[in-house]
């Protein structure tokens, strides 16, 4: 898999926007899965005593799938006629966006027509379509797969997303889930979530310690305001196998998506590398937002930087008793 992204890398440089390739790993991943799935519901039919041919009606059913895929846009079929490939993958990406609600500007947030509108581009996704072929992804671990989502992320992301907008070193994370060890039935929230790798990583540390059953028994919860970012931050879950988590997509400090009643909702674990030096978010603004008496109790930050209005948010998430809460945050909050 690493092999395949680093060609799939060295094809499209700076030249074309990172997520092309996210986009199409996670495409071919639920294809060959969905194919999977339909190879074992087809076996299941037969046992069951229905013909071959009630069989393969009966295995395309969508309760079989994760998710709801027309065969005519499975992976091996939009590939076939390569003058179509740009037109037929935004067809396909529309259409499952419409049959599964959960992927609803997701899958759906490039468009691979405008994308291959020069002859230059066209040949570039000719050729990632060709090496993304080269493999079968249902069997691969979503660990592997993860990874090699994040190594897409740590590769191509910018400097500014890699002050946490879209990338954290995935050390630094784990030094702060090693930290406030987050355990099964406990909730987890990231408010500015960005590909959602702080809350992959507390799942991946409650299921080394407790296995993968209690692992899904953890409560995660994010929002971001990028709405692009969010789309990768659902991709990045469904990639690790992470199917029960509640990531929003809004401005955190403005529009809270977690509440209950007329207050924050309250976290066991809260943990952020929110945007540094973020201006724009002066007094002004903070108290336009929902719960401002509740959050920012300890006075508000200067326009030019929102580290400390990000800390305030923070500990206002945090339940009583035994909560806890890490940030990665710049020194600058501390003047």
């Amino acid at each position: 898999v690493e092999t395949i992204l680093k060609k799939a890398a060295d094809l499209i440089r700076t030249r074309v926007d990172y997520k092309f390739i996210l986009i199409l790993l996670f495409l071919k991943r639920i294809s060959d899965k969905w194919e999977l799935e339909y190879d074992k519901a087809y076996e299941e039919a037969l046992t069951d005593g229905f013909t071959k041919e009630q069989a393969k009606v009966e295995a395309k059913n969508a309760a079989y799938h994760d998710f709801d895929l027309p065969e005519e846009y499975l992976w091996e079929n939009i590939r076939k006629d390569v003058n179509t490939l740009p037109e037929k993958f935004s067809k396909a990406l529309k259409k499952i966006a419409e049959l599964n609600p959960e992927l609803k500007d997701v899958v759906d947030s490039v468009d691979f027509v405008q994308f291959a509108a020069s002859l230059e581009n066209a040949e570039i996704l000719r050729q990632l379509i060709e090496l993304f072929s080269e493999k079968k992804l249902h069997r691969v671990s979503p660990d592997i797969l993860g990874d090699a989502y994040e190594w897409i992320l740590r590769y191509f992301a910018p400097t500014k997303a890699k002050e946490g907008e879209i990338y954290t070193p995935r050390e630094v994370i784990q030094v702060l889930i090693e930290i406030l060890d987050p355990k099964p039935e406990e909730s987890v929230y990231d408010p500015a979530c960005g590909s959602a790798g702080m809350l992959i990583e507390a799942f991946k540390h409650v299921e080394k310690k407790f296995g993968k059953d209690e692992a899904a028994k953890l409560f995660l919860y994010g929002q971001e305001a990028n709405q692009k970012t969010i789309a990768l931050a659902k991709m990045n879950m469904y990639i690790h196998d992470i199917r029960d988590s509640h990531l929003e997509y809004g401005d955190t400090f403005l529009y809270p998506k977690f509440k209950e009643g007329d207050s924050l909702r309250q976290f066991n674990v809260v943990i952020a590398n929110p945007p540094w030096n973020q201006d724009g978010y002066g007094e002004d603004v903070l108290k336009k937002g929902e719960f401002w008496r509740k959050r920012f109790t300890y006075g508000f930050n200067p326009r030019s930087s929102a580290d400390w209005g990000w800390i305030q948010h923070m500990l206002a998430s945090a339940g009583d008793g035994n909560a806890r809460v890490g940030i990665v945050i710049d020194n600058g909050c501390l003047f």
